[in-house]
């Protein structure tokens, strides 16, 4: 009853609050000689929105959404788009005039720098250690910077590596408490499970379980103890990992990349153990197969990343609902994503959009999405 009520009065402050912007944005709109302290005070309003947004989204467990705008743009803006980190709104301009507003909880200009990004997303990595299951996700058109943000570059690592390198420091921090951190790494191509850590040309593999228990049986697991050990096998997965030219990306990776990171914990102390898991989704890219003019292979590749796409839109779509039935086995991705998305699991969706104005359609339809599936609540995260 106490958490109903919290949600409840959480719920009229930001319907409150957004009234209040509403009505800087109509004063600045009507008196030109006050629009700099309207625009202050929305700033202000819309910050405080934010914050409590976020305590409404801890306490419910929603999917956190955040938007990022492809690295090199132009300027480091993006045409017809305007991105509002402060107010954490993406700002389409379309004809005739009209603004179409999407909000997420974060949302990072195309010159954001991979430390920036990986800030905001350091406080749900960090709850890895605490004993919480957290699932991060990139999702976005064929040459968004899907695989810059999560993997990265030697120079600019994405949050892959930077979460593997996060977590052994806290590990090393809390000495109380050891730590045993494992790591494996698979794609999903055409859906067909594939493990980037085994040995070369081996076989296929399944899927098993339901619920929290999915598993993948014969998996590599591979123990990480050092920086060293990070680069290595990152290496070794990104080597493997089906990448193919189209017309739309030179470089595109026509599988999902799943990264689980696993920690083990025994207090020396208390005896007490805890267990947390990571799961980091480089997801392939949507695509309209009239524009990549994709065929053979390539249309194959297209057309089975396209329907997991859908699958994983549905179960979102589900979950929003508050549907009985969640259609997790509809595909390999969705099935394997089960566990992060099926409840007290902490989960976040990067939305990447494209800096070239010829795919207007494509970023609307991202931004549809990420911004639909902010409604749906995993319920409050749990303890391992």
């Amino acid at each position: 009853d106490g958490a109903r009520r919290d949600l409840g009065e959480l719920g009229r402050l930001i319907q409150s609050l957004t009234s209040a912007v509403r009505r800087m944005a109509g004063l600045a709109a009507a008196s030109a000689g006050s629009l700099d302290e309207a625009r202050s005070l929305y700033r202000r309003e819309a910050l405080q929105r934010r914050l409590l947004h976020d305590q409404l989204t801890e306490l419910r467990g929603n999917i956190r959404v955040f938007c990022r705008g492809r690295p090199g743009a132009p300027d480091g803006g993006v045409p017809g788009l305007e991105f509002s980190p402060s107010a954490g709104e993406v700002l389409v301009m379309q004809s005739e005039g009209k603004t179409t507003s999407f909000a997420f909880d974060q949302v990072f200009p195309p010159n954001a720098t991979q430390e920036q990004v990986f800030a905001d997303t350091l406080p749900l990595i960090t709850s890895c250690v605490d004993g919480y299951n957290v699932c991060i996700l990139a999702y976005g058109q064929t040459g968004s910077g899907k695989t810059h943000t999560m993997m990265g570059t030697s120079n600019a690592p994405g949050v892959n590596v930077r979460s593997v390198k996060e977590l052994l420091n806290i590990c090393k921090e809390r000495h109380n408490v050891k730590y045993t951190l494992k790591i494996s790494m698979l794609e999903i191509y055409n859906e067909t499970v594939r493990d980037l850590l085994g040995k070369p040309g081996s076989g296929p593999l399944e899927v098993r379980g339901q619920a929290r228990s999915v598993t993948v049986p014969g998996l590599t697991t591979t123990i990480v103890t050092s920086e060293e050990d990070i680069v290595r096998v990152m290496e070794t997965a990104h080597k493997h990992r089906t990448v193919a030219s189209t017309k739309m990306n030179i470089h595109s990776s026509r599988s999902h990349l799943l990264t689980t990171l696993s920690l083990e914990g025994l207090d020396v102390v208390s005896g007490s153990a805890s267990h947390g898991s990571l799961i980091l989704g480089d997801l392939a890219g949507s695509e309209r197969i009239s524009r990549t003019e994709a065929t053979g292979q390539r249309l194959v590749e297209a057309a089975a990343i396209n329907k997991s796409l859908t699958s994983l839109g549905q179960v979102f779509l589900a979950l929003r609902n508050g549907s009985l039935h969640v259609p997790y086995r509809n595909s390999k991705l969705t099935h394997l994503l089960q566990p992060a998305l099926g409840g007290n699991a902490k989960a976040c969706v990067f939305v990447t959009v494209s800096a070239d104005d010829a795919n207007r359609g494509e970023t609307l339809s991202t931004l549809q999405f990420g911004s639909s599936i902010r409604q749906v609540a995993l319920g409050a995260a749990a303890q391992r």
